[in-house]
This record gives structure tokens, C-alpha cells and sequence, in this order.
């Protein structure tokens, strides 16, 4: 796939038109190259975000919404539909609100969170209240979370790990609430990293949205599920 390096020359995008229409935005951790099946059906923009790929890592740490700021001033004004997985949706429901695009497409997004154990006492909590008041220092604390943080957590460091931090700590719900642009929820049946019942919810809240969920799909269904997609974004 051939790459354009933008604008702001730390940014790459595959571009294969002049006039791309739908621009896509990839997961934590990706690369466009998720895209490689869906994007040539289509006039196409297709970031390497910030931090991942060939682009270059932003040089503070962002959250999806300073993403989408920071992206919006890249994206040409030809595109007329984004489509976001995982990462790449949360921060491309932040880019719905800065221009007036045709449709969204999110695929597997943590668009809310689900209080499915509430009840339950964090592990990570209780030693964050241990270290507040002097009783582990801040190095253990470092050392607990890389043992029970995610991989996504112990994969990165510095700015980028504390990107993903505010990631995981954002909350669109209210955003989700005020969204008017027709929306598409594209979900893998058996997605165990973002459960069906987050887009079910979503469904609800956002008023002009439809629910596709794919039949023995998990999380990333960009390639096994390609033609699936390719139909709904059309």
C-alpha cells in the first residue's frame, strides 16, 4: 500500500484517491494494514495513527478527543464517512462532532462502560490506596500495575502508555447521547475485549444507529468478516 506522509510530517496515511470519501481508523496497537481488504473497495484514507505504524509518536500524551482535534486538521475535506475500530472509534465519534460527515461506522468500539461487577473490590485500587497514604511507594505501585494490567498496559510506556490511560478512562456516553449522523455498530458475536452488550446500550443511547452483529465474530472480524463490512459501510 502506498503511503502519503501529511501535512504535519509525522503522519502517514494511505491515500488511493484524490478525493477519498471514507476514512478509516484503526485499533490500540494496529496499523492500517487491518484495513487492507476493505479500504480499495472505496475511496480511501487510511491513517497510521499517532504512536502506531509508520507515524511517529505524539509528542504528549492524548486523549481520543485531543486524537480527534489533532487528526480533524489532517483529514481532507472530501471525506463524507469514518469508520472506527476499537481505538480508532472511539476517536472517530470525537471527529463526528467537528464535522458534519454522512455516516459513522464503529466496529468493536468501548464506547460505554458496562458496571457488570460493580460490587467487586479492585485489587489495583486497594494498593493505589495503599500507596495515597505512604504504606507502598510508587515504584511497587508501578511494579503491581504492570503485573495485573492488561497487555495493551504492559506492551507500552511514557507518553503512549499514558495515552491508553486516558483511553480506558474515557467515557463517551454523554457524547453518544448528542450524536445525530446515521451510525452503524459493527460487532463480532463472541467479542470477549468489548461484549456485545456495549454496542446493545449504545444502540440505545445513540439516536439514529443500526446493530450488526457477526455471527461467530470476535473482537477484530476487519479481515474474516471483510465483505460483511464492505456492504454495511456502502
Amino acid at each position: 500500500m502506498p503511503f502519503k506522509l501529511l501535512e504535519d510530517k509525522k503522519t502517514f496515511a494511505y491515500v488511493n484517491s484524490d478525493f477519498p470519501k471514507v476514512c478509516f481508523l484503526h485499533g490500540w496497537g494496529r496499523d492500517s494494514s487491518d484495513f487492507n481488504l476493505i479500504a480499495n473497495e472505496f475511496d480511501s484514507f487510511v491513517f497510521d495513527l499517532p504512536g502506531f505504524g509508520k507515524s511517529s509518536k505524539p509528542e504528549i500524551s492524548m486523549s481520543p478527543k485531543e486524537y480527534a482535534q489533532y487528526l480533524d486538521k489532517l483529514i481532507p475535506p472530501s471525506i463524507e464517512v469514518i469508520v472506527g475500530h476499537s481505538f480508532g472509534g472511539r476517536v472517530a465519534v470525537y471527529l463526528s462532532e467537528f464535522r458534519n460527515f454522512k455516516k459513522l461506522i464503529l466496529i468493536g468500539v468501548p464506547l460505554i462502560r458496562l458496571n457488570l461487577h460493580k460490587n467487586n473490590f479492585s485489587i489495583l485500587k486497594f494498593f493505589k490506596i495503599l500507596n495515597k497514604y505512604g504504606l507502598i511507594s510508587q515504584n511497587l505501585l508501578e511494579n503491581i500495575k504492570k503485573k495485573l494490567g492488561s497487555t495493551d498496559y504492559q506492551n507500552v510506556t511514557g507518553i503512549m502508555r499514558e495515552t491508553l490511560v486516558k483511553a480506558v478512562n474515557d467515557n463517551l456516553e454523554t457524547t453518544l447521547s448528542h450524536l445525530s449522523i446515521k451510525t452503524e455498530l459493527i460487532w463480532g458475536e463472541f467479542d470477549t475485549e468489548v461484549p456485545v452488550e456495549v454496542a446493545i446500550e449504545a444502540n440505545k443511547i445513540i439516536k439514529n444507529s443500526n446493530l450488526h452483529i457477526l455471527e461467530n465474530e470476535s473482537h477484530n472480524p476487519l479481515i474474516s468478516s471483510y465483505s460483511k463490512i464492505i456492504n454495511i459501510i456502502n
